[in-house]
């Protein structure tokens, strides 16, 4: 039974008995409930990367469990969540959705050239990535062929990454919660490094066995951090001219950036 705008739930029985108000709910706000709750489904879904059986979906979205399965198998027949084993997993459909945000269009067009330019002139896996949620984000990447492009889901683990640290470590103070992989005084220290002119970070293999990479913060004419560009090679040492070349590439995106402001 829905309220009127603006009426507390407890109010409505003095409006109209429940079968009467039932009779006159709008069908628009009948139908903001669904998507309200398929909403719900999906964003438990999305938190739960060895997603949840029906009891756990029902208490994580909020939804009692007859309505979170029948919301559920509807979205199942919709390819937006599929089932396995009695465990539901975001669906098919939800990830070509997913693919097409892009979490900022201007960052996108501004950085595609240097970012393009900068896996030619390394050999190397570049990109641009964001922090959203406390994961990494791809704003847009060259990868040469044979390349393979390497996921960190949790927040330990990217934080062990340049690109993780540069992201992390470039948030105004106490607007994220740091992960503790690294001390205080190792995220304070990199927190006044990373503001410095041409700064980049560097990542020995301290997240995959192999994998070293050099990351330059990016930032905003206004000073906030736009992302973090990074490299990232097959190799046991980083080449000594990498670090310049990262922070060039940052160079031409923050120029590209301020030009595009100004127009």
């Amino acid at each position: 039974m829905f309220a009127p705008p603006g009426v507390p739930g407890s109010m409505t029985g003095l409006l109209a008995p429940p079968l009467e108000a039932e009779v006159i709910t709008p069908p628009a706000a009948a139908g903001r409930g669904v998507l309200e709750g398929a909403f719900a489904v999906l964003d438990a879904l999305a938190h739960a990367d060895e997603g949840l059986g029906l009891t756990a979906l029902a208490r994580a979205s909020g939804l009692a469990k007859t309505s979170a399965h029948r919301i559920t198998e509807q979205l199942v027949t919709l390819g937006a969540v599929e089932c396995f084993d009695r465990r539901y997993f975001v669906g098919p459909r939800m990830l070509r959705v997913g693919q097409r945000w892009q979490p900022d269009p201007l960052l996108r067009r501004c950085a595609q050239g240097p970012v393009h330019t900068l896996a030619v002139q390394s050999r190397a896996m570049a990109s641009l990535r964001i922090l959203h949620e406390r994961r990494l984000r791809y704003v847009c990447a060259a990868v040469p062929r044979g390349y393979a492009v390497a996921d960190h889901v949790d927040a330990e683990s990217i934080a062990r990454t340049a690109t993780g640290r540069v992201l992390f470590a470039a948030q105004p103070v106490g607007s994220v919660e740091l992960p503790d992989c690294w001390t205080q005084h190792e995220w304070r220290k990199l927190q006044n490094s990373v503001h410095d002119s041409h700064a980049t970070v560097i990542d020995h293999q301290d997240a995959v066995p192999g994998i070293c990479c050099v990351s330059a913060p990016v930032w905003w004419p206004n000073g906030a951090c736009a992302g973090a560009v990074t490299v990232s090679i097959h190799s046991n040492d980083v080449p000594a001219s990498l670090p310049i070349l990262l922070s060039h590439t940052a160079c031409r995106i923050e120029t590209a950036l301020a030009q595009a402001e100004v127009r």
